[in-house]
């Protein structure tokens, strides 16, 4: 959701616009290390569902969950109502995500952005085949894959009922003091105008669906496997990719869920580990790849 803001707050977005306002930021953070440069622009919380769902919607609309698939599974367990893992994350950012809305000149914005952690949405990724071509050839390495996100199709048609609900809260934060306070008005989707309609509950359904789009921090495109090994993943307990002599993956992309943070540290954590690994097997030849 675009909301549009007091003309009294800055942001670091604002300044690419206004050269005099850029130089004056710039100087003030040399000389003092103050002012809007030092701002990270947002406000972000990881709430559980039953945060902001109430009990018996929530036990409602997983009432139909498919756990047919060891990863469904495992999503499916995070649903206690005791749970305290951030399901939901809630980024309100001085600044236009929306690739869908145009800033108009001298205006500023902030985005509420939700982004579900843990989605029954499974896409896929694949190397374009030789009928994509035309004359028909094989993928080259510059080809683009194809990837097809899959939202809310299948299981995930349960990922597309959590998000309406959860941009019902988005709302309410910012309708709420002291966010309240630095917003004119909501101008995507438009702010509700009848008095009749800011009296009834807002269905945020039909702008869920014309509108998603995937965010930040992508992981589990190789996937660890467990105990499931090469049926459920791509890499071993120790980062070897099954089926492949001397090749590892250690990055983002071993990683079989989403977490409930920025992936930052754990990227960090995970190279770290995985420089530790070949080390070891470096000097320790029983661990070498078979």
């Amino acid at each position: 959701m675009i909301y549009e803001l007091s003309p009294t707050v800055s942001s670091p977005e604002s300044l690419h616009h206004d050269p005099v306002a850029l130089a004056a930021a710039t100087a003030e953070f040399h000389t003092s290390a103050t002012g809007v440069l030092t701002q990270i622009p947002s406000s972000i919380a990881y709430l559980p569902f039953s945060h902001f769902i109430p009990a018996p919607t929530l036990a409602s609309l997983t009432s139909t969950l498919r756990v047919d698939t060891p990863r469904a599974s495992i999503l499916a367990s995070q649903f206690s109502p005791s749970t305290p893992l951030g399901q939901v994350e809630f980024n309100f950012d001085v600044s236009n995500h929306s690739p869908y809305f145009a800033s108009e000149p001298g205006k500023v914005y902030g985005s509420m952005v939700i982004m579900l952690q843990y989605p029954f949405s499974v896409g896929s990724i694949h190397i374009p085949s030789s009928a994509t071509f035309a004359p028909p050839r094989r993928a080259e390495a510059g080809d683009k894959p194809v990837i097809d996100p899959r939202y809310y199709l299948d299981a995930g048609a349960l990922d597309f009922q959590l998000v309406a609900e959860a941009q019902k809260f988005g709302a309410k934060i910012c309708a709420t003091a002291p966010l309240a306070g630095i917003i004119e008005k909501r101008v995507f989707p438009p702010a509700r105008e009848s008095a009749e309609e800011e009296e009834a509950e807002e269905d945020f359904g039909d702008w869920v669906r014309d509108y998603t789009i995937t965010d930040w921090h992508p992981v589990g495109t190789c996937g660890m496997g467990g105990s499931a090994g090469i049926e459920a993943g791509v890499v071993d307990a120790r980062l070897r990719v099954y089926g492949v002599r001397g090749l590892r993956v250690v990055d983002a992309s071993i990683m079989p869920l989403q977490v409930s943070a920025h992936i930052q540290a754990t990227v960090y954590a995970i190279g770290e580990k995985g420089a530790a690994l070949v080390l070891e097997d470096y000097y320790d030849r029983s661990n070498v790849e078979l």
